[in-house]
């Protein structure tokens, strides 16, 4: 029996997740974790197979959390499980060895899959990667390209240069402060940047704000 240890921050979905796995005969749910900094002590004290890790949590991302396992729980199969169809992030778990990475419009029948294809020692990697996905639209660009970022994301970041709030920036670009938030994640893990100061020093040194 293979044991599952589901990583995200998003109740319904993770419980949605252990529901819909916990009929397979040949899988075990061992536990749930809502945020980064939990994966490491879940991991030691529950000894998973495999783990479906979200990308976007707090605390710690799960890029982050997917580099430690590799180094201090290499035999646990990492499978990221994101909405994020983001070159850049499916690159990154690539050079770091993460066999698997599939998106959250997948359907079960995909999951299961993943899993016993890790299981098994192969890379898993969704068949809706696409190279030109349109988040990656305006990668000719050579700043965007450089940095992965899209035209919306460098609108954000001058706003963020110029002091503006969630909420204020919102309201310019007729988001909502969900929205603005989401991004405002996205753009952190791109950049690698954690605190806010880091983002209004990158928009100044960038010309951008």
């Amino acid at each position: 029996m293979t044991k599952i240890l589901i990583a995200d921050d998003h109740q319904l979905f993770n419980d949605g997740i252990k529901m819909m796995l916990s009929v397979e005969e040949s899988l075990q749910i061992v536990g749930q974790v809502f945020n980064g900094k939990d994966v490491l002590d879940a991991v030691n004290r529950l000894l998973p197979n495999v783990i479906l890790l979200d990308i976007n949590m707090p605390h710690t991302n799960g890029l982050e959390v997917a580099s430690q396992l590799l180094k201090v729980a290499p035999g646990v199969k990492i499978i990221i499980l994101t909405m994020y169809n983001d070159r850049k992030f499916v690159e990154d778990c690539k050079k770091m060895g993460v066999p698997g990475y599939i998106l959250k419009n997948s359907g079960v029948d995909e999951v299961i899959n993943a899993i016993e294809t890790v299981c098994a020692g192969k890379k898993y990697y969704d068949s809706k990667l696409a190279p030109d996905h349109h988040a990656n639209r305006h990668a000719d660009d050579s700043f965007m390209k450089k940095f992965q970022l899209t035209k919306r994301e460098i609108e954000l970041i001058g706003l963020i240069g110029q002091s503006f709030t969630n909420e204020e920036i919102a309201d310019k670009l007729f988001l909502s402060i969900a929205t603005v938030k989401t991004h405002r994640n996205n753009i952190n893990l791109k950049l690698g940047i954690n605190k806010p100061a880091d983002l209004v020093k990158f928009a100044v040194e960038h010309g951008l704000a």
